[in-house]
Parts: structure tokens; C-alpha cells; sequence
């Protein structure tokens, strides 16, 4: 019989494919993008939904259409669900010299992420790898099981903070990232509030009645289009995790 995996080792294992799929990617000499890196995790989720009771539904613009740089996550959790505007950034490989070279610290990305959210929590997630020049600044460790490296793979901070570092340097941007699997408490419940500095009211009014609406009708092709183009967004996902078994 298989061993059931809790949400916040699931989440870990996802970080840890990340990780892995980027060191395969440069191997072959390619360098996976941000909105590429996003579309495989989301489709791996939704592909792992039959065997663990998870539900990630998606949409995003075609391909001739204006495609924007952020995307909506609607986060559903037990404890809590809450609304992002996500925005990616990938660790660069070492050949760049550089870490976080698509977050540009004076050209006011942070801040334009932090406008445009509205009632959505803005964060940034990180893409990272060990191929980047200071790769080794993310260490292994951490509370057990989770001791290797590889979950950093999929990092999640509160744009916020990102703005206040001034920085795309892994140095000085790490203090202010966690594992995208502390989203989860070692409980099994909502582990929000300390990951993203943020109180329950915060979390809760990102989730008005609009978006709820976004829930109820993401299959409305019509209705969706216009919702991405009125809040300039690339895509939306709704990441269900209410029902998640494990099995």
C-alpha cells in the first residue's frame, strides 16, 4: 500500500522536481523561462490530481494574444485560502554572473506588482536551481525531513519585503524567502500568516466576493478573457488543496 505524502511534503517534493528540471534543462543547454517554469509546475499539479484528491484548474491567453508578465493564484488550503498576484523570477545560471537578473531593483517591478494587486496579496516566487553562481548560499537543512537542498526549488516572498531590499541578489533577498512549503503549518493547517508576514484580515480580504467569482465561472472563456485583460494578468490558476489525501 503507498505511504500517504502530507500537503506540506507534496509541496516539498513539487520544489524539489523544480529544482531537478532546471539542472536537466541546462544539461541540454537550455535555460527554462519563467512563464515556462510556471505552466510545468501548475500542469505537473494538475496531472497529480486524480491520485491525491487535489484540484488545480487553469486559464491563461492564447498565444496571439497580449500575454502579461503576472498571474492570479487562488489558493485554497485547510484553514484558509487567500489570492496572489504572482509574479516569477528564476535564479540565472552562473554563466550570467548574475542571480535574479529579471528583477530589475530600479525599475519599480516591485512596486508595480505591489499596485496592480488590489486586494490580492502580492508575492514573488523563485525559481531556484544549483547551477547559479551563488547557489551555495542555499543551504541544506531546515526542519526535518527536509534536508536537502532542493527545497528551495520553489520559493515564495512578499513583494513587500522584495521592494524593500533594493536587491536582486540571492544574498540579500534569501532572509526574506521561504520554502513555498511553509505556506502549510507541521500541523497540516494554514501556515500563511508567519510565512508571508501577514495577519488573518489580510488573507481574508483578498478573497472578496469578485473573486470568488473568478471560481465559479474560469471555464466562461468569454468572461475570462476580459478578467485578464482588465487586470493585465498572463493567466489564473486556482490551486484546490481543501480535499488533498496523499494517497
Amino acid at each position: 500500500m503507498a505511504t500517504s505524502v502530507p500537503l506540506r511534503n507534496y509541496l516539498r517534493q513539487r520544489a524539489a522536481w523544480v529544482w531537478s528540471q532546471q539542472g536537466h534543462a541546462f544539461d541540454h543547454g537550455l535555460a527554462l523561462q519563467e512563464e515556462t517554469l510556471t505552466e510545468m509546475l501548475l500542469l505537473r499539479m494538475a496531472r497529480d490530481h486524480a491520485k491525491h484528491g487535489l484540484t488545480i484548474t487553469m486559464f491563461n491567453k492564447t498565444e496571439e494574444a497580449k500575454n502579461g508578465a503576472d498571474w492570479e493564484w487562488i489558493v485554497r488550503m485547510p484553514g484558509c485560502e487567500l489570492g496572489l498576484r504572482v509574479q516569477a523570477k528564476r535564479l540565472y545560471h552562473q554563466d550570467k554572473k548574475a542571480d535574479y537578473g529579471g528583477l530589475d531593483p530600479n525599475s519599480g517591478q516591485a512596486g508595480k506588482l505591489i499596485a496592480r494587486a488590489g486586494s490580492r496579496i502580492p508575492v514573488y516566487v523563485f525559481f531556484n536551481h544549483d547551477r547559479g553562481i551563488n547557489s551555495p548560499l542555499l543551504s541544506s537543512g531546515g526542519e526535518p525531513p527536509y534536508r536537502g537542498r532542493s527545497f528551495w526549488g520553489c520559493s515564495i516572498a512578499c513583494a513587500k519585503k522584495v521592494r524593500g531590499a533594493k536587491s536582486n541578489k540571492l544574498s540579500d533577498l534569501k532572509k526574506h524567502m521561504r520554502p513555498w512549503h511553509r505556506l502549510i503549518s507541521t500541523s497540516g493547517g494554514c501556515g500563511v500568516y508567519p510565512a508571508l508576514g501577514m495577519s488573518p484580515q489580510e488573507v481574508e480580504a483578498s478573497m472578496p466576493p469578485e473573486r470568488r467569482q473568478v471560481i465559479e465561472r474560469i471555464r466562461d472563456r468569454d468572461f475570462m478573457l476580459a478578467y485578464l485583460d482588465e487586470e493585465d494578468l498572463g493567466g489564473v490558476a486556482i490551486l484546490d488543496f481543501s480535499d488533498f489525501r496523499g494517497d
